[in-house]
């Protein structure tokens, strides 16, 4: 590994967000392995075949940003089996993850992985990640809040090599003196128990999924008729924190 500044997650993170990061931070692998979401999936994993998370010991540090998704832009997160990384958003924020890797292990010999979306896979839990490196807390909703853009922002996360200082968590509670208008507005009522209940958001999903609509695909850059489904942001879109923000 090449010699570190002392400056170097400033400088990580000052290139993430030239690269196209909305809002970045890090994390501790250590710290991350101990974050509530991983204790409750353990109890009630997506997948059957599902025999705990395998951790590599090299890897020490978690980078995680954010990419803004206002509501002016829904396409960024249209799921289509044609277009690469199956959502537009999903393709920019790869092409990111591949940039800044390449760029850390090229200019300060920081080896990196992208993460998948599945920890089966070896991915991360992004949420606990964002909360870790400061981008924004859980609420009540189960999604994550950023101060900048409340709910309205897609994650993506870098496994590095390299035992970094961590961002500092925000002190940061939108919660508190809020209504909740996101649990009011929910079409399966999947806060009907005081609490998010997965399997009710799952219902709705798999409802928008079966209704998947056949659009020009080129909206989308793809040059043919697709299928696509528009996954429900219903109470991202009722959260008071950000509205009106862009990238």
């Amino acid at each position: 590994m090449k010699n570190l500044s002392k400056n170097i997650e400033k400088t990580i993170l000052a290139k993430a967000k030239e690269f196209g990061a909305s809002l970045v931070g890090i994390a501790r692998i250590d710290d991350l392995k101990v974050a509530p979401s991983y204790a409750a999936y353990d109890k009630r994993p997506f997948y059957e075949e599902y025999k705990g998370v395998e951790w590599r010991e090299e890897h020490r540090s978690v980078l995680v940003w954010a990419l803004s998704h206002p509501e002016s832009d829904p396409v960024l997160d249209w799921w289509s089996l044609k277009v690469k990384g199956f959502t537009p958003g999903m393709g920019i924020m790869r092409t990111q993850s591949t940039n800044i890797r390449k760029w850390m292990e090229a200019e300060l010999g920081i080896k990196g992985y992208s993460l998948p979306y599945q920890i089966e896979y070896g991915g991360a839990f992004l949420k606990d990640s964002a909360v870790l490196a400061g981008l924004g807390v859980i609420g009540k909703h189960n999604l994550l809040v950023t101060p900048e853009f409340g709910t309205r922002v897609r994650l993506r996360g870098i496994f590095m090599e390299a035992e970094l200082e961590p961002s500092d968590p925000i002190d940061f509670d939108p919660c508190g003196d809020c209504d909740m208008p996101c649990l009011k507005v929910c079409p399966r009522e999947a806060f009907r128990s005081g609490s998010y209940e997965r399997d009710l958001c799952n219902e709705e999903n798999d409802k928008i999924d079966a209704e998947a609509e056949m659009m020009d695909g080129s909206i989308m850059g793809v040059d043919e008729t697709i299928s696509v489904s528009k996954p429900c942001r219903i109470c991202e879109f009722a959260c008071p924190v950000g509205q009106g923000a862009a990238i």
